[in-house]
């Protein structure tokens, strides 16, 4: 593999901690690729190497890179893999000591939803309108890694007490034989930490640990490599210019005071930028630059070329007619439109756009959208599998006892609810309704049904017992009735339907398949559906960071928008908006438009602090 003298530098290196700090478009992810690859040439097995990556995306790519450089087969790496990914596979090895039974259920947004509505409206009778904020405390609680400390700072949600919330929750997760994505990350952490001999094994396991966007992990994170990592043969990669994710809970600073923490590391940089023109990437070392907290580097390119202009205009329809017409000189020019995008600091941003884009004929894609796993019809039928798994699991069997519609409404399942002792779950109420016969002949028929097909498919694999659930329950005539977008929705629905299809025909058992698709929507951002050569990208600067476009318009670019009003209280924060600013920038090859508006949305705003150091910088 080819490799720059930079890059060489970092993957021959051995003996001590190393971080390697990759200045955007400078090949981070070929140097940490050959690193592992290096490492496996030189003796180690490939089964002995743990690499982290951010997405399950990243890390099925850097898997086919390795089997490609290396010609061993693709089962030869097999912690390659996400944070969540890698301790869900130790957690469900030993999840007795934690006290849970295998297998272990991972809940998703919706299920964890349900649960923490269930506890803030029914239990502490608290308005709904809170439920969102409980559910994102209790995240930081948890990703904070001491949970107990976090609520002592933060005790308080719209008078409800969180730390009751979380006890709540965790005890209904616990009687449900359930995790959510960030129990998977501490009860992790409590295992390793509190089982020595658990920990030992794995460090044994583990000659190397290899961790990709280094800049964007949380304290947790940190924590959890610090217990897995043997001798300090650690690897890590970033660029703490694009850390822009605090709002998720990572912490920038484990990445600045990597030096401090391992005093005999060794840092390597990599300066020189193989995607944007050097024009673009002076400016984007001048915008940085105005940052107080960051590595140093100075960042280029050797090609030449790029195009960066301001613009600014009176209000947001003005702007957005203006790149409308620019996109359509740039197709002239060549230009593929799937090679532009529009980005924006926050989605509301898109509207004018959007309608502009429709007037002219001119298609457009939104990325980042809803992922594959949360799509109505997808969620629908996998709610069956795992109902039919996990027969504990009451909110996945609220979700299809009644889809199709069989005329079980709210009133039946409050009846059953009040049939459960124990450790009973609706399914256990159901079929002791069921044997008893205590519901009406309508009523006892349809759970008859539902019940019979959850008994079916419980031991057929994935993709066979998906066929059963749409033929049985007569799933794609449902399909017409709730497809509101035509003929059109209907055909996206059943195409999405098929691709589910064969992605469960790789898993051989339901279990299995489950699993992989609780994972999966670990990838928060990532888009699904690949665009169109012939719509233009739309997308929030988080939605594409790790994405490269010909011709790049960051617009909305205004103090109170970008930088967020939200953002503009302290400096920590300040300097992360500067950061999201130089990724936008980073994103264009050879093209870059900055366009702000004196009026959005009817509202006065002066130009963003950003524009005017980015001008300043271009007069240099």
């Amino acid at each position: 593999m080819e490799l720059t003298d930079q890059q060489r530098a970092a993957v021959v290196h051995a003996g001590s901690p190393a971080l390697v700090v990759a200045g955007a478009g400078s090949g981070k992810t070929r140097t940490l690729t050959a690193k592992i690859a290096h490492l496996v040439a030189g003796g180690c097995e490939p089964e002995r190497i743990l690499a982290i990556t951010f997405t399950n995306k990243a890390a099925d790519e850097m898997k086919f890179r390795l089997v490609r450089i290396t010609g061993l087969p693709l089962s030869r790496f097999p912690w390659v893999r996400t944070y969540h990914s890698a301790c869900f596979r130790i957690l469900k090895a030993h999840c007795r000591l934690l006290g849970f039974d295998p297998p272990l259920q991972v809940y998703d947004t919706y299920q964890q939803k349900k649960i923490v509505k269930e506890i803030v409206v029914g239990r502490m009778n608290r308005d709904k309108k809170h439920v969102g904020a409980v559910m994102t405390e209790i995240s930081n609680a948890k990703n904070s890694g001491a949970p107990a400390a976090y609520f002592d700072q933060h005790p308080w949600v719209g008078g409800l007490r969180l730390a009751d919330a979380f006890g709540l929750y965790e005890r209904a997760l616990k009687d449900r034989n359930a995790v959510d994505f960030d129990n998977i990350l501490l009860l992790t952490r409590d295992l390793l930490r509190d089982h020595t001999e658990i920990c030992r094994q794995y460090r044994e396991r583990f000659d190397y640990l290899l961790v990709d966007e280094y800049q964007d992990t949380n304290n947790l994170q940190e924590e959890l490599s610090r217990l897995l990592m043997r001798d300090g043969n650690l690897f890590c990669v970033g660029d703490d210019w694009q850390a822009i994710y605090s709002f998720r809970g990572s912490n920038v600073d484990h990445f600045l005071s990597f030096a401090t923490a391992y005093p005999d590391a060794k840092i390597y940089r990599l300066e020189q930028n193989f995607r944007s023109a050097d024009e673009i990437v002076q400016i984007a070392n001048d915008l940085i630059d105005h940052n107080a907290h960051r590595m140093e580097k100075r960042c280029f390119s050797d090609q030449r070329g790029g195009v960066v202009e301001l613009h600014s205009f009176f209000d947001d329809k003005e702007e957005a007619g203006w790149v409308a017409r620019k996109i359509q000189v740039l197709e002239s020019m060549g230009l593929r439109r799937d090679r532009m995008v529009v980005l924006y600091r926050t989605k509301f941003c898109s509207l004018p756009f959007e309608q502009v884009f429709r007037s002219r004929g001119i298609p457009y894609h939104m990325l980042g959208g809803r992922g594959f796993f949360e799509r109505k019809e997808i969620m629908d039928i996998n709610g069956y599998l795992t109902a039919a798994v996990f027969s504990k699991d009451d909110v996945s069997f609220e979700r299809i006892v009644n889809t199709p519609k069989r005329g079980i409404g709210p009133g039946t399942i409050a009846k059953l609810a009040q049939m459960k002792s124990g450790t009973m779950g609706l399914q256990d109420a159901t079929r002791q309704a069921l044997r008893e016969k205590l519901l009406p002949p309508k009523i006892y028929k349809a759970l008859e049904q539902v019940m019979t097909v959850l008994d079916e498919i419980r031991d057929m694999n994935p993709a066979e017992a998906i066929r059963t659930v749409i033929e049985q329950t007569g799933y794609m005539d449902h399909l017409l009735h709730y497809a509101k977008g035509g003929a059109m929705e209907v055909t996206a629905r059943e195409e999405n339907i098929e691709q589910l299809l064969h992605v469960a025909a790789a898993k051989t058992t339901l279990l299995d398949y489950l699993e992989e698709a609780a994972l999966v929507k670990e990838d928060k951002g990532e888009d699904d559906g690949a665009p169109s050569d012939l719509a233009v990208n739309m997308a929030t600067v988080h939605a594409a960071k790790g994405l490269e476009f010909q011709a790049v318009f960051v617009v909305g670019c205004e103090e109170q928008l970008f930088p967020h009003w939200r953002s503009m209280e302290t400096e920590s924060a300040l300097e992360e908006e500067r950061r999201l600013m130089y990724v936008s920038v980073t994103r264009a090859e050879k093209y870059l438009y900055l366009c702000s508006s004196s009026y959005r949305k009817g509202q006065y705003n002066p130009r963003s602090r950003f524009i005017d150091e980015i001008d300043e910088a271009m007069d240099l």
